[in-house]
């Protein structure tokens, strides 16, 4: 079968036809059908050239950031393989497959229909694992999707495989089977997860100009959506999702807090999809993509991402969010909290030291050794003798100020930090320049200091 010929559209055969009458008038009649049939152009396709028709694609691919793509035309009982090569689709495999006894798309189980829609394989099982009605290998499908599972869809274990039998039309009971040589071929075009198989009742064959426009109708809200992420805007994300969507609304609660905070701290985050596809079904469209955030000027993987988009009076709107790798994206939010406590702390710290500076040049000596752990050590001192000794020289010292610049703070293990600045020490009797360390840890949330050391620049 040639290419055409498996487009999903209906080819006309001509077929020897008896007439009835004159012979002239169905001569006439004849020279009229072929006439008009001369006139109306193949649907899908603008010239009878096999390059032209070679060059049409399914309108279901958008775009494809890498790897290959699945699409099945239950209709024509045809499966196809596509790549994108950065400038076009090339159409890499194609072959004839089988598909449910029934017509329609899935409802329930056990109606022996294959679904229509966008999946992915989600698993792979071997010949040892499989018995002879599954051939050499099959691959789950992610069946229901998000989606069917809105519309109150049900069924499992749509898989992608082969067959030790002969292959014949509609023969499966929901599942694609493919000749045990086709699925062997087909799967090495297979990525667990992320290469997309879209099933159709019949593909639709455009241009590739018409998959252009798609593409740019669409990239737009792609780009809303990631500044609502990185806006932090819980309000403002919300007003891009449908009013009945589904997706993980603690999850993106969560994400848009940090953020948020982050935000407050002078921090910042960006996020770039990348390796964007965008895979069209009649209802819906899909994006996957990997989530690139940038940290504070540090790149993060998140993770693949999929939004299901739908289209309503010309606005696109997210019908479904799923995170496929959730373990990326907890660890970029690990990453994102751990960052926003190391904020926190800093800024409580500074808080501290900017209290204990107070609190020594007014001579409150209760308020100053509040800042002090019960285990202080410094100058071979312990705190009740480190506080004994600092009062006396609050006492003799009159008018102590002190100017502090360069704080720097790091973290260590075990909920410990030091905290190191100039500071300039001026009192009725002293005037010294030097550098102050103050080493603290936590102790019941709280930042205490555990030791203290002071080197003169004098």
């Amino acid at each position: 079968m040639t290419f055409y010929e498996g487009s999903g559209y209906s080819s006309m055969k001509r077929q020897n036809m008896l007439w009835r009458g004159p012979q002239t008038v169905a001569l006439f009649l004849v020279v009229i059908f072929l006439s008009i049939i001369a006139l109306i152009p193949s649907p899908g396709f603008g010239s009878d050239t096999t390059d032209a028709r070679m060059s049409y694609i399914p309108d279901s691919l958008v775009s494809l950031a890498g790897g290959h793509a699945i699409v099945i035309d239950k209709t024509m009982q045809r499966l196809f393989v596509y790549r994108f090569d950065g400038t076009s689709f090339q159409r890499t495999y194609e072959t004839t497959c089988s598909t449910g006894k029934n017509k329609g798309t899935k409802i329930r189980s056990g109606d022996a229909r294959t679904p229509e829609g966008v999946y992915f394989p989600i698993k792979f099982f071997s010949d040892e694992e499989l018995g002879p009605i599954y051939g050499s290998m099959a691959f789950d499908l992610n069946y229901p999707n998000i989606l069917d599972k809105k519309e109150g869809k049900n069924g499992n274990n749509i898989w992608l495989h082969g067959t030790d039998k002969p292959l014949t039309p509609h023969q499966s009971n929901g599942c694609i089977t493919l000749e045990n040589g086709d699925i062997d071929a087909v799967s090495r075009f297979i990525t667990l997860n992320e290469t997309p198989i879209i099933i159709q009742d019949y593909i639709k064959w455009v241009s590739p100009s018409i998959q252009v426009a798609q593409r740019e109708g669409i990239t737009p809200f792609i780009n809303d959506w990631t500044s609502a992420v990185c806006d932090g805007s819980v309000r403002k994300l919300a007003g891009l999702y449908g009013k009945n969507s589904r997706y993980d609304k603690k999850g993106r609660g969560r994400l848009a807090g940090q953020i948020q905070t982050l935000r407050k701290y002078g921090g910042g985050v960006t996020l770039v999809p990348q390796d964007l596809s965008l895979l069209k079904h009649d209802k819906y469209t899909v994006a996957i993509f990997r989530q690139g955030f940038t940290l504070n000027g540090h790149p993060y993987d998140a993770g693949l991402r999929k939004l299901f988009l739908k289209k309503w009076r010309n606005d696109w709107y997210v019908e479904g969010d799923v995170t496929v790798t959730p373990v990326k994206e907890q660890q970029f939010m690990a990453m994102l909290e751990k960052t926003n406590n190391d904020y926190a702390n800093r800024n409580d710290i500074r808080k501290i030291v900017d209290t204990w500076i107070t609190s020594w040049e007014a001579g409150d000596m209760k308020g100053y050794a509040s800042f002090y752990a019960d285990d202080f050590r410094s100058k071979g001192m312990d705190r009740d003798n480190w506080l004994a000794y600092k009062s006396n020289l609050s006492q003799t010292n009159r008018d102590i100020r002190i100017e502090i610049k360069n704080l720097k703070i790091t973290y260590q293990s075990g909920g410990r930090a030091v905290a190191i600045f100039k500071q300039h020490y001026r009192s009725s009797r002293v005037n010294d320049v030097g550098i102050k360390t103050l080493r603290l840890k936590k102790v019941d949330n709280s930042w205490k200091i555990c030791k203290e050391t002071w080197r003169s620049r004098k």
